[in-house]
């Protein structure tokens, strides 16, 4: 029960007509310009060498949602960086302390917070999915790529696959995030911290790394939205290392939330 009240006090403060707005508009936006983007650069793999989407993606039943998952990827910073400030925007304002007074529990206190946060992402996710999936219907003639089979049962099959594929994404990076921002406890740091990893780092340190495209959590993450890109790890890998960082996430947020004072 006190998550569950936890889960209702936050989203009573999300659930706001101006900021469903402004984030609607926003992930509207970016899907629509991102699709076109993905849709009018996609390439066939030529060599084993990706760049942009591949064409064969697009071909069957996977194809109407295709583009918007691997355009959704590029999305991964907006992600981070939105559970990373929500989550250290609350010990610089001290808006933590003051509801724990409320439920001095703070496991159940972070984790209805995510868990309401998560779902706000989820609900933008799927609007998202249903938003490019039309962009790329309507988009496709002009790039002169079919669209046989987009509009089938099993068409609505590997959305709610590549729907799965994209709650897997935003939890991810929404346990990265809150993580970074318990542990500085600073919105500029937890930023700074998630903005060096997620770039420079693993792009410059992993790129052509065998090791890098294994265990570095972004580009792991990439995979997971790529799935047709020949470089890309088996799902079932992916799944596989992605719950082990998760397990170390929820681990790290216990303690500290546990054992250090909520106060910066």
């Amino acid at each position: 029960m006190n998550v569950l009240n936890s889960y209702r006090s936050e989203w009573i403060l999300l659930n706001r007509r101006r900021l469903w707005v402004v984030l609607g508009a926003v992930t509207a936006a970016f899907t629509v310009l991102a699709t076109i983007v993905t849709l009018s650069t996609a390439e066939s793999y030529v060599g084993g060498d990706s760049v942009g989407l591949a064409l064969e993606a697009l071909v069957g039943a996977g194809g109407a949602t295709a583009a918007v998952v691997f355009s959704v990827g590029f999305s991964s910073i907006l992600v981070l960086a939105a559970f990373a400030s929500s989550t250290g925007n609350e010990f610089a304002r001290g808006t933590l302390r003051a509801a724990l007074t409320k439920q001095p529990s703070r496991w159940s206190l972070i984790t209805g917070k995510l868990a309401a946060r998560v779902t706000v992402a989820l609900m933008l996710m799927l609007g998202a999915l249903v938003v490019g999936a039309v962009t790329a219907a309507v988009f496709a003639p002009v790039e002169d790529i079919s669209t046989a089979g987009w509009f089938t049962a099993d068409a609505l099959g590997d959305a709610v696959v590549d729907y799965g594929r994209l709650l897997v994404f935003v939890v991810m990076f929404a346990l990265v995030g809150t993580t970074i921002a318990v542990l500085v406890r600073s919105t500029p740091v937890a930023l700074g911290i998630g903005l060096l990893w997620f770039g420079p780092i693993e792009n410059v340190i992993g790129e052509n790394r065998a090791f890098a495209d294994r265990w570095f959590p972004g580009l792991v993450l990439r995979s997971l939205v790529q799935p047709d890109n020949p470089e890309s790890l088996a799902t079932g890998t992916v799944l596989a290392t992605l719950a082990a960082y998760a397990a170390v996430c929820v681990a790290v947020i216990a303690t500290v939330m546990a054992r250090r004072d909520v106060t910066v």
